[in-house]
């Protein structure tokens, strides 16, 4: 009987585990901009914040980070 329950629980549990691993995944979004090597320097991109649809002053309390790959 005792060996049952334990199963349910471990059942239990990985179903928990997988959900939260998806909803991790599914908050993380990722956005790419591809520049032109000939673009003139301090150049406007992208409205960042705009694209995410967050509120500036959500960037920093998110710890958004920009990544330049190169």
């Amino acid at each position: 009987m005792a060996c049952g329950r334990r199963s349910g629980d471990s059942k239990r549990q990985v179903i928990l585990f997988i959900l939260c691993v998806c909803l991790c995944q599914s908050a993380a979004e990722t956005l790419r901009y591809s520049l032109p090597e000939e673009m003139e320097k301090d150049s406007f991109v992208a409205n960042i914040a705009k694209d995410l649809g967050v509120p500036l002053s959500q960037l920093a309390a998110r710890k958004a980070r920009v990544v330049s790959e190169g």
